[in-house]
């Protein structure tokens, strides 16, 4: 039977539809290559490809949170702090957490030992230096559980917008600055704190998308093809940091940077999933925290449908999965 020219034009945007349902845009976060790496590396090896798909990576933006992408629909997914994206959702955006590409948090407070900090313990009446833009979020929740409020009272804390690098310790204008584990200031006379030492760690660098996108046909199982690459190139490049480095860096990279990239990677070696599945009771014990603090308190509700398990659980051979399961618990 001869087709239509309506019927040829019916198949010819399904056709269309069909072969953008295998583009994925992400929104990726974090200013150093080394945070991105697990995706530039999928991307330049060919893994995406080989899932059948089309992926197109948006370098971060630091003036603007990774959702703004997603809001505007210039993005399907986006990387960023469960910290962020639970706060985003109780404002009215439905975000779903997909993934966990990061099962252990690097935030961290590191401080010069001469202004009296050398534990938690030591924090009050202290300045603290916070990059704002959501990793507040995790400061908050630890503060909270420390008891001390961002006040700029002696009882409490003072929290300042924080320069870059680590300016203000070795200007003397803050006792702490936040810090990554992968990212340490180097010198004498620091002492690195760790919010799971209070039992305050809060859940990191996650895949979200809105929970509409979960609606469409095959999407679970695209963004699952999506989710198996881009763990295959974390894997690689946390195996091969300096190798993974100069990749992501480009042709003739400066020694010094490449050495930094390589040593974040090893550094984040230690935060990596091993599958990318979000462990449900980590993910209850940063709620609990971002909710502990009473009036001060980082979330005022408890999530509903915040995240979901299907996309991890259809990238993810049942064997591998044990390796994230018999992984230790946040504190």
């Amino acid at each position: 039977m001869t087709k239509t020219p309506i019927a040829a034009a019916l198949l010819l945007v399904l056709a269309a539809l069909t072969a953008r349902a295998e583009d994925l845009t992400v929104q990726l976060s974090g200013v150093a290559p080394a945070e991105s790496a697990g995706y530039l590396v999928a991307e330049a090896r060919g893994y995406y490809a080989e899932e059948g798909l089309t992926v197109r990576l948006l370098a971060a933006d630091q003036a603007a949170p990774p959702f703004e992408t997603l809001a505007r629909g210039e993005a399907d997914l986006a990387v960023a702090w469960m910290s962020t994206a639970l706060v985003a959702r109780e404002n009215g955006l439905p975000l779903v957490n997909i993934a966990q590409i990061f099962a252990r948090p690097a935030l961290r407070l590191t401080c010069l030992r001469e202004t009296g900090v050398t534990s938690a313990a030591d924090l009050r009446g202290k300045t603290i230096g916070s990059r704002f833009g959501g990793t507040e979020y995790p400061l908050q929740a630890w503060l909270n559980r420390l008891g001390l409020v961002a006040d700029g009272s002696l009882s409490g804390v003072s929290l300042l917008a924080q320069w870059p690098g680590a300016e203000m310790l070795r200007q003397k204008q803050a006792a702490c600055i936040s810090t990554l584990s992968h990212d340490p200031v180097p010198g004498e006379g620091l002492v690195e704190l760790d919010p799971q030492d209070q039992g305050a760690a809060v859940l990191e660098d996650g895949l979200y998308v809105l929970a509409g996108a979960l609606t469409a046909p095959e999407a679970e199982a695209r963004l699952a093809r999506f989710l198996r690459a881009s763990m295959k190139g974390w894997h690689e490049a946390v195996a091969a940091p300096e190798d993974s480095a100069r990749l992501i860096l480009g042709p003739d990279p400066d020694p010094g940077a490449l050495q930094q990239q390589a040593g974040m990677l090893r550094g984040i070696a230690g935060l990596l999933s091993a599958t990318g599945a979000l462990d449900e009771a980590d993910y209850r014990r940063t709620v609990e925290t971002l909710r502990a603090g009473g009036s001060r308190a980082v979330l005022r509700r408890e999530p509903e449908g915040a995240f979901t398990a299907a996309v991890s659980d259809r990238a993810t051979p049942p064997e591998a999965a044990a390796a994230d399961r018999d992984a230790a618990p946040l504190r």
